[in-house]
């Protein structure tokens, strides 16, 4: 099975990946790998704020993990993911 993880904003994922993978993400076009961690870029619209922003979406394996499709959570918007406690939203 699989867990996801969404991050707000590039530096953010950059640091998270230095830090849990010690390197940063490679990416061709909006896909990208980080360690074991298969990276998506998505703009997300922000209510909030009235804009789009970047968000990425790392899917990796994980002995606990419960995700067994990335289909369905590529498709939240921006308050399904700050309101799912299933996946944590690096701001």
């Amino acid at each position: 099975m699989y867990i996801t993880k969404w991050i707000e904003g590039e530096q953010n994922l950059h640091d998270f990946c230095m830090k849990r993978f010690k390197e940063t993400p490679r990416f061709r076009g909006t896909y990208g790998q980080a360690g074991p961690a298969h990276v998506s870029l998505v703009y997300k619209w922000r209510e909030d704020k009235r804009k789009y922003t970047d968000m990425y979406l790392l899917f990796m394996e994980h002995r606990k993990g419960t995700v067994g499709y990335i289909s369905d959570i590529q498709h939240q918007t921006y308050e399904e993911i700050r309101a799912n406690n299933d996946s944590l939203l690096i701001r």
